[in-house]
């Protein structure tokens, strides 16, 4: 329960000191949009001595160090400002990854879905990954939240580069898969089956999926004003078939 807390005490301390940096990079913002818009009064040095050719020396002086000294605050500005955005963004990256690597309590409950990159994925899940589909490079990745329950699905290409989209657990279970095939890849009566009920609507696409403990097979087919989804199990009976029809205005 302590470990608990504190964990969630420090992510709260970081989002506090990104919030204090946004405000700083906002005010380091504005003042470097004040000295630009600022007109360089560019004073013109006597021709004639003012009070002895020692005067007229000594303004100038002061002119050019004065216009040095301008241009050194707006370099440390500049400077500051670069510091502050970028210890701004690596606050909030960390907050993200604290709250996806918390293994006490999950992520925090108001991530539903979202993009997570391979350090925010747990090796368990990783590990079961690999162990589907072996040493095949990871394109992408979603971290979903539902019910309390934490799943990851990952995206890739078999090894004969087919498709592939496998939904984990935090303990690496796989909950669901899809891998693109081609309707040849169907057995003879499955594609009697399929060409009966879509016709001559173009199928756009034909996966095996893995659901609920069992493989059944999807297929999508698409026209410009229908739409026919079908899902056969093993033995090609059809499980559910639906048709969406589209009106057009006259």
């Amino acid at each position: 329960m302590q470990r608990r807390w504190a964990v969630w005490v420090g992510i709260l301390g970081v989002v506090v000191w990104g919030g204090w940096n946004q405000i700083e990079v906002r005010r380091l913002r504005g003042r470097i949009t004040e000295l630009q818009s600022e007109p360089t009064v560019e004073a013109p040095v006597p021709t004639a001595p003012l009070g002895g050719e020692n005067l007229g020396a000594q303004t100038a002086s002061e002119l050019t160090a004065i216009r040095s000294e301008v241009a050194s605050l707006r370099r440390l500005i500049e400077e500051r400002f670069r510091a502050v955005e970028g210890a701004a963004q690596a606050a909030s990256r960390a907050t993200l990854v604290q709250g996806a690597n918390y293994k006490g309590a999950g992520i925090p409950d108001y991530i539903r879905n979202g993009w997570v990159d391979r350090s925010g994925i747990p090796a368990a899940v990783l590990e079961g990954f690999r162990l589907q589909l072996g040493d095949v490079p990871l394109e992408g990745a979603h971290i979903k939240q539902s019910d309390g329950k934490v799943f990851y699905s990952l995206e890739s290409k078999t090894q004969d580069g087919r498709g592939v989209e496998l939904a984990l657990d935090e303990k690496g279970q796989v909950v669901t898969r899809r891998v693109d095939m081609e309707l040849g890849g169907l057995s003879d009566g499955m594609q009697r089956t399929v060409q009966q009920a879509v016709g001559e609507i173009p199928i756009r696409r034909v996966a095996e999926v893995y659901e609920d403990g069992r493989t059944v097979y999807r297929v999508v087919a698409k026209a410009p004003n229908q739409a026919v989804e079908l899902v056969l199990d093993s033995e090609g009976k059809v499980i559910r078939s639906e048709t969406m029809v589209r009106e057009t205005k006259p």
